[in-house]
């Protein structure tokens, strides 16, 4: 069998019936033992899927040779056992039923970012050519962003440290990560996948927002890029700009260390029952980097420029607001929660640009945010974007409440982005939600570098 270089294959399988499925399978993996081209089943079997059918099995893989493993694999999973008890593979999604519940989009914040995340989508996919095209033309720097994302790397496929090192600059990071979490978002409503709800994680927000057509992508792209150069430059003449100090503790466990050695800190990130960050002036992150030392508490230094989410930053929130506040807000299309108030955004516009204008110093309540979208049905969250950090706190904060999270960016880099997101829309699909895969590209060859 042949497929293109880089090429990852999707075969889908629907049926009303258990035997029904097998039935399609069978035939299918008949099909791979006449044929030598891979392509040709995947594109029948993709024409043919639907997603509310009762029972559903998908296939996801880079390597042809391994196809046929995973199919008879799952001809034997089904004829032996109960679909209750189906053991599933790397690359072997299977649903029955309708979606338990909404789906919801979450979009990752600062330090989230790498070098070459999400390499190969852009030149896989066309939706990505005006959004490269937008941040380029805003972010109007040399180099220009899209070299800092995907530099030139060596034969190892690494990036160098000082590349490393560069992207995670404020500036750059900030509108770096916006551009791939948009460029994933371009590649789901490609194949027919929206969200009835959307959350980001601190400057994750301003995504979600032009996901909930709050605002327009091209001011995204202007509000992403000022947001990062104000955050950079903030505490600028000050002789100190401050720290972040990432806790492993509960809530209830840092606000009272905070309260009882008096720490001029705040609570910045409330990001899972047992996880948060605490944002402030540098002596003061230092000692209480040293307090839960003392105390066995894991704690380590953020990567950041400044104490974001505190009044250190305040020059940088003020020219933010006045930005925010002469951008356009529109009614939007799905609710959009708020790190700030957990809750929607205000469908008014002058207090939905109230509330984004203050963001940048006001705590991020991630794990409240979460558990409100959870109350108002959602079961399924996507994360779109690079890494798969907000995917692991979701978990963390529904715990064992039925629910599934998972990313577009699921192995951190580990594997191909193209694998990574065949993985995450079979998976869409085997939930049962609306996945269109004749729009899944039948030829791609994401080995071309940007």
């Amino acid at each position: 069998m042949k497929t293109p270089a880089g090429h990852v294959e999707i075969l889908a399988f629907c049926e009303d019936s258990i035997p029904g499925l097998v039935a399609q399978i069978r035939s299918a993996r008949r099909d791979l033992s006449a044929i030598s081209d891979l392509s040709e089943t995947g594109a029948k079997t993709r024409s043919q899927f639907d997603a509310k059918a009762d029972y559903r099995m998908l296939v996801a893989a880079a390597a042809p040779e391994a196809v046929p493993e995973l199919l008879d694999y799952a001809l034997k999973q089904l004829e032996s056992l109960q679909p209750e008890s189906f053991q599933p593979l790397p690359g072997l999604f299977f649903g029955k039923y309708k979606p338990e519940g909404k789906l919801a989009f979450v979009f990752p914040g600062q330090g989230s970012q790498y070098p070459l995340m999400g390499m190969g989508l852009a030149e896989t996919f066309p939706e990505s050519d005006p959004v490269i095209k937008a941040a380029e033309q805003t972010f109007d720097r040399n180099p220009p962003l899209l070299s800092r994302i995907y530099p030139e790397y060596n034969t190892s496929g690494k990036a160098k440290n000082t590349e490393i090192k560069a992207l995670q600059e404020t500036d750059v990071a900030q509108p770096a990560i916006g551009t791939v979490s948009l460029i994933m978002l371009k590649i789901l409503q490609r194949h027919g996948i929206f969200a009835d709800a959307a959350c980001g994680h601190s400057f994750g927000e301003l995504t979600a927002l032009c996901a909930g057509e709050r605002i327009r992508e091209t001011d995204f792209m202007k509000l992403a890029v000022a947001r990062g150069k104000f955050m950079a430059e903030a505490g600028g003449t000050s002789t100190d700009r401050g720290g972040m100090l990432a806790v492993r503790a509960s809530m209830e466990t840092i606000e009272a260390l905070i309260e009882k050695h008096s720490a001029d800190v705040v609570l910045a990130n409330k990001n899972s029952p047992k996880q948060a960050v605490i944002s402030g002036p540098t002596e003061e992150i230092e000692r209480m980097r040293e307090i839960c030392k003392k105390n066995r508490i894991l704690s380590a230094r953020l990567p950041v420029s400044a104490a974001f989410h505190s009044r250190l930053i305040l020059d940088a929130a003020a020219p933010f607001k006045e930005l925010v506040s002469a951008t356009r807000f529109f009614p939007g299309s799905i609710p959009v929660y708020s790190n700030t108030t957990a809750a929607p955004y205000p469908k008014d516009k002058e207090a939905a640009q109230a509330l984004l204008g203050d963001h940048l110093i006001q705590p991020v309540n991630f794990i409240d945010g979460i558990v409100g979208m959870y109350e108002a049905g959602v079961r399924t969250f996507i994360e779109v974007g690079p890494k798969a950090v907000l995917t692991g706190l979701v978990k963390k904060i529904l715990s064992d409440l039925p629910h599934d999270a998972y990313s577009l960016d699921g192995t951190n880099g580990k594997q191909p982005a193209l694998l990574d997101l065949a993985f995450a829309l079979c998976r869409t699909a085997a939930l049962g939600y609306r996945v269109n895969l004749e729009k899944w590209p039948a030829d791609a060859d994401p080995t071309v570098h940007c």
